[in-house]
């Protein structure tokens, strides 16, 4: 299967039937993006990135449009386009906003909304063009959701800690649990009432920094749509007691029937936080 027209190359062995595998060439995907962004008249920023094999393409868009939700974050509107020839990747939209996460210029994405296709289906421009209507008259949406993520609060560190690893974030660090521990002190204000939004922060700090130098890109997008989990659910934000709770279940259970506990935690003393935190969220052993 060929995926470049100018200059063929090979980059996926997949079905060659219509009925199991439609072919999306690159070219397509970002033709329909920038077809609806020159109908709202926007001149979009970025860039396009294909894997060296060319099984995987990545294009970040840029409206240049800015949202403040607290001040001096200020964060930039992008759409993220991304598909793939692999059997396992299909076309998909992210739309979401670019956030300063250091004073080095370091940026972190984060995905408000997620449309996707599968290669099953033939090529649907209108999805990528309903991506970028979204995306445009989404200002206000966005701001909103994040100043939302704010207000809702983990019991403490200790919870945002379990929730941190229950997402996965963990399994891109090298030392999973002192990083995380880091990157909430770095981010969180009272760990006594950490928000959605800075254990989010937390999360890509701990991507963007301390993530070993030479993880590929694509590997650390999909951190980045695990830690999105915190601020989306639906057509809005999770809860943060469910998110709390759900996490602490999860992790006790594993911590019960383990056979050396002790050996097993993420910290020492993390039985006694969860058996606390069993006590609040009133979880029955």
């Amino acid at each position: 299967m060929y995926t470049v027209e100018d200059e063929p190359r090979l980059s996926g062995e997949v079905s060659g039937s219509d009925d199991w595998y439609n072919v999306i060439q690159y070219g397509d995907v970002l033709e329909a993006v920038g077809q609806r962004l020159e109908h709202h008249d926007v001149e979009p920023e970025g860039h396009v990135t294909v894997s060296p094999t060319y099984h995987k393409m990545s294009a970040k868009i840029g409206l240049g449009e800015t949202v403040e939700p607290t001040e001096g974050d200020e964060i930039e509107l992008q759409l993220h386009a991304r598909s793939g020839h692999s059997g396992f990747h299909g076309v998909k939209y992210g739309i979401g906003a670019e956030r300063l996460v250091c004073s080095n210029g370091m940026t972190a994405f984060i995905e408000d909304q997620t449309y996707e296709q599968t290669h099953s289906e033939a090529f649907q421009p209108g999805l990528a063009h309903h991506a970028v209507d979204s995306m445009i008259e989404g200002v206000d949406t966005v701001e909103r959701r994040l100043e939302d993520a704010q207000k809702r609060t983990l019991k403490n560190r200790d919870e945002a800690l379990i929730v941190l690893h229950d997402l996965g974030i963990d399994q891109y660090l090298d030392n999973p649990t002192p990083d995380l521990i880091t990157a909430l002190n770095e981010e969180v204000e009272d760990p006594e009432s950490p928000s959605l939004y800075e254990t989010y922060n937390a999360a890509t700090f701990a991507l963007t920094h301390l993530a070993e130098d030479d993880t590929p890109e694509y590997v650390l997008d999909n951190g980045f749509e695990r830690a999105a989990n915190l601020l989306e659910y639906g057509d809005g934000i999770p809860s943060a007691r469910i998110l709390g709770e759900n996490a602490v279940q999860n992790r006790s259970r594993t911590l019960l029937e383990s056979e050396q506990p002790d050996e097993e935690e993420y910290w020492e003393g993390e039985t006694e936080s969860i058996r606390e935190l069993m006590e609040e969220h009133e979880i029955q052993a």
